[in-house]
Parts: structure tokens; C-alpha cells; sequence
């Protein structure tokens, strides 16, 4: 009897730890399936914390560009007011610029008229040139602008006369005969006439006279013509030119 008791005893013992075994097999894989599931859900936060992010600096990215674009467009409509402003002003612009433009042309005439009486006739002469200026001036089918530039032009051509060397051929009269000279214009320091017969006569700025030049300048006056035809290399030469005025 007691070995059948100790037989039985052994039997329920070894069922009862097989069980035990068995459910702690059970709860090692549940635990692992669990741990599994933690470390699923972990990453899946991980994704979803860096996309988070990653959505935050697309906001903030955006955020910056809608700023710069604001400015921007300020900018852009700061200049369509500055731009309509102005074509509100042409009207005026081209009034005031009309008259502006006549007073440049008889301040033109006025200095051409007190200066040395170089170049004055002819097709391309400088009183020739101020008359066509009166025209333009007057024609509406020229645009401001080109009327302003044809005038600039002019003003440009009579400034360049003051630092230069020219020599033309001239026709003048001396007591109603016309007679042939060689014209040297010396800036707008002097003017020098040269006869067929060697004759020479000067008139300084500021003066309405002609003189007589001395013949012992006929040389260096020859020289100077050459030098202004360009036919000789530029060199020094002299010229009769006027003292300083003392001043009163």
C-alpha cells in the first residue's frame, strides 16, 4: 500500500510540474510576443516622432518663404506706385521740358553770337545748326527725348570748338569784294587769316577788330595750319595771343 501510495503521490507530483512547466512556457512566449509588440510600437513612435519632426521644419521652412515672399510683393508694389507716380508726372514733365528745351537753344544762340565768328555760314555752319534747333524744338513728331539729345549734341559740338585746332577755307568781304582765306582757329582764343598773298590778320576773343600780324609769324601760323589739316605731325608753334586784362 505504500509503495501504491508512493507511486501515486510521484504521479500527481510529476503531472502538477509539467504543468508548471507548461505555463511558464506559455508566459516565456507571451512575454516574447509582448516584447515584441514593445519594440514594434517603439519604432513605430520613433517613425512617427522623426516625421513629426520632419513636418515641423517643412512649417517652418514654409513659414519663411510666405515672409520673404510678403516682402517681396511689398517691394513689387512699392514700385508700381513708384512707377505710377511717375507716368503721372510725364504730362507735366513734357510741359515744363518744352520750354526748358527753347531757352537751351537761345542760350545757345546768345553764346554763338558773342563768340569768335569761326565756322558761322554754310550747310553744316554753326548758325545753320541753331536754326534746325529752332525746328526741332517746334516739331511734334519728335519724340522729347530725341529733341533733348539732338540739343545735348549741340552743346557737346560747341564745347569741343574750345579745345581745338582747325583750319578751313573761307570766303569774307573786305569792302564789298569777296575775298579767299585760310581760316586758323585756335580754340576760342583767337582767329588767324591767312591771304593768297601771304597777308595776315588776327582777332582775339573779347575783341570785334581785326589787326594786322606781323609777317615774322607767317611761318609758325603755316605750321599751325598743317598741323590742323593733319598734313605734319603736331608740334609746338607760336601764337600771337592777347595778355591777361587787368582787372579793374
Amino acid at each position: 500500500m505504500a509503495t501504491v501510495a508512493a507511486g501515486a503521490f510521484g504521479g500527481a507530483a510529476v503531472a502538477q510540474l509539467d504543468q508548471t512547466l507548461s505555463v511558464a512556457r506559455n508566459n516565456t512566449q507571451e512575454g516574447a510576443q509582448t516584447q515584441r509588440r514593445i519594440d514594434q510600437l517603439d519604432d513605430q513612435r520613433t517613425d512617427i516622432e522623426l516625421e513629426y519632426r520632419a513636418l515641423l521644419e517643412q512649417i517652418e521652412s514654409q513659414r519663411l518663404y510666405v515672409e520673404q515672399q510678403q516682402v517681396f510683393i511689398r517691394s513689387q508694389e512699392s514700385e508700381v506706385a513708384s512707377l505710377q507716380g511717375q507716368i503721372d508726372r510725364v504730362d507735366s514733365i513734357e510741359t515744363d521740358l518744352a520750354p526748358m528745351m527753347r531757352e537751351m537753344v537761345q542760350n545757345l544762340e546768345e553764346f554763338v553770337n558773342l563768340d569768335l565768328p569761326f565756322r558761322l555760314e554754310g550747310e553744316n555752319g554753326r548758325l545753320a545748326r541753331i536754326e534746325n534747333l529752332y525746328e526741332l524744338v517746334d516739331d511734334p513728331n519728335i519724340s522729347p527725348a530725341e529733341r533733348y539729345r539732338v540739343i545735348l549734341n549741340a552743346y557737346e559740338i560747341e564745347a569741343s570748338y574750345g579745345r581745338s585746332l582747325n583750319a578751313y577755307e573761307d570766303t569774307v568781304l573786305e569792302e564789298g569784294v569777296p575775298v579767299n582765306v585760310t581760316v586758323l582757329q585756335i580754340g576760342r582764343v583767337a582767329m588767324i587769316r591767312q591771304y593768297d598773298d601771304g597777308s595776315m590778320t588776327i582777332r582775339h576773343n573779347g575783341s570785334s577788330d581785326w589787326e594786322a600780324l606781323p609777317g615774322s609769324y607767317e611761318a609758325n601760323v603755316t605750321r599751325a595750319i598743317r598741323i590742323a589739316q593733319e598734313v605734319t605731325t603736331p608740334s609746338v608753334f607760336l601764337a600771337p595771343l592777347p595778355g591777361p586784362a587787368v582787372a579793374q
